[in-house]
């Protein structure tokens, strides 16, 4: 009985000094979020789980940071976290199970449990529809879900059809002024959500930027200059022929690989080149488009290439073939500043293939003089762009037949040869 008694009054005190769970703290750095489960269930919470085979192929990436964490609310966080992801868990028999929710309840970021610090967020490695939007592709699943899970309960929702703007670029604007899932993508036309005031100001803001786009004509040759030591560079050769002929000054670029000439004819300043005999055109063509849409030249050829090697399940050597082109390539995205400016992006390159001895047998290697810059010049201004240097030598040795080699006459030809991009972008007035 006396131990009975001992037990009873021992008892509490033994429950009370039972040390309790110690509070536990998460660093997770870009982690792609699968292995970010697998360490919450496998490593720390030594919990069961199964994963479905929708669930593995999920592309997001999450960070977090928090401190002391309650252990019993754990479980309970990692759910609520994997749920604001698209992503159920079922508890069954003791087993996790996780799969795709497509009905996502939550889609703000939630903060971290009560008596913790930190903060997390998530990524997802997909590309958006533009540059700038933040809104999911609607084709996307979980785009249309998250939208849905944050409407608030006085939000509406209405269709909006840009008359002269792309879709993506119109949602792009939307969602930089009131936030993401403002406005979703739904083919030509535009899914709107928010309150009565919101819609409003959303509307007049698109009404606004619904403008026809502005048009630009887009001229481009390459111009091969042949120099020598002398004759300094490329760009500065061509820069004194155009004044001297045409009688043009410096626009507003002047650098060491750009210049821009103002007052200039584009046909003008091709034609005086043809004139002289140091300057090679290699290729010249125009193209026009709208402003911020991108716009390609291109003249050559798509040549098969060995991207990668390999064997069948019987042992067969495989060649994975694909064509790349080559030739002359020019790649321009203008935008129409104020001020009368253009911003331009310009990616162009002249490039061809030769037979390789080393490497991946069989496929040719690439051989490419490039420029990829952006810059901004007045409208109009004819830009050139020089800077990609070639050189070739060659010795040549010439003698009577029947005269030792050493009374030969030998020469060594040397040629040096700069491309320039010569470009001007003009707005269609």
């Amino acid at each position: 009985m006396r131990r009975f008694l001992s037990a009873l009054i021992l008892a509490p005190v033994l429950a009370f000094a039972a040390p309790a769970p110690a509070p536990v703290s998460l660093s997770f750095d870009a982690t792609p979020l699968m292995a970010f489960g697998e360490a919450m269930f496998k490593a720390i919470m030594h919990r069961d789980f199964v994963v479905s085979p929708d669930v593995i192929g999920i592309d997001k990436r999450i960070t977090i940071k928090v401190k002391n964490i309650d252990a019993a609310e754990l479980p309970r966080f990692v759910e609520d976290l994997l749920l604001r992801e698209g992503i159920a868990t079922t508890l069954k028999g003791g087993i996790y199970y996780l799969s795709l929710n497509r009905q996502a309840a939550v889609n703000e970021p939630q903060g971290p449990p009560p008596n913790s610090l930190g903060s997390f967020t998530s990524t997802t490695d997909r590309p958006s529809a533009s540059e700038g939007n933040s809104a999911t592709h609607p084709s996307d699943p979980l785009a249309v879900d998250h939208a849905a899970a944050s409407r608030k309960d006085d939000d509406e929702s209405v269709v909006f059809t840009p008359q002269n703007r792309d879709a993506d670029f119109m949602v792009a604007i939307a969602n930089a002024a009131f936030g993401p899932r403002s406005a979703v993508r739904a083919g030509p036309h535009l899914v709107l959500t928010g309150s009565k005031a919101t819609l409003e100001k959303l509307h007049v803001l698109l009404d606004t930027a619904d403008t026809t786009p502005k048009g630009l004509t887009v001229s481009a040759s390459w111009i091969e200059v042949s120099r020598n030591d002398t004759s300094g560079r490329g760009i500065s050769l061509l820069a004194n022929v155009l004044g001297a002929k045409l009688g043009v000054a410096l626009g507003s670029v002047n650098s060491g690989s750009a210049v821009s000439i103002k007052n200039a004819n584009f046909e003008l300043v091709i034609d005086a080149l043809k004139t002289d005999g140091r300057f090679k055109q290699v290729s010249n063509s125009r193209v026009s488009g709208d402003d911020y849409e991108p716009m390609n030249i291109t003249f050559g050829d798509e040549t098969p290439t060995v991207s990668s090697t390999g064997k069948d399940n019987v042992g067969n050597p495989v060649q994975n073939v694909v064509y790349r082109p080559s030739g002359v390539i020019v790649d321009v995205v203008a935008k129409v500043l104020g001020s009368g400016k253009v911003k331009i992006a310009i990616d162009g390159q002249i490039s061809s293939f030769k037979a390789t001895s080393t490497g991946v047998s069989g496929s040719p290697t690439l051989i490419k003089r490039q420029v990829k810059t952006t810059i901004t010049v007045s409208d109009g201004e004819v830009l050139l762009l020089g800077g990609l240097n070639d050189s070739q030598s060659s010795d040549t040795s010439s003698g009577l037949p029947f005269l030792p080699s050493s009374w030969a006459v030998t020469s060594n030809n040397s040629t040096q040869t700069e491309l320039v991009l010569v470009l001007s972008a003009r707005t269609n007035n």
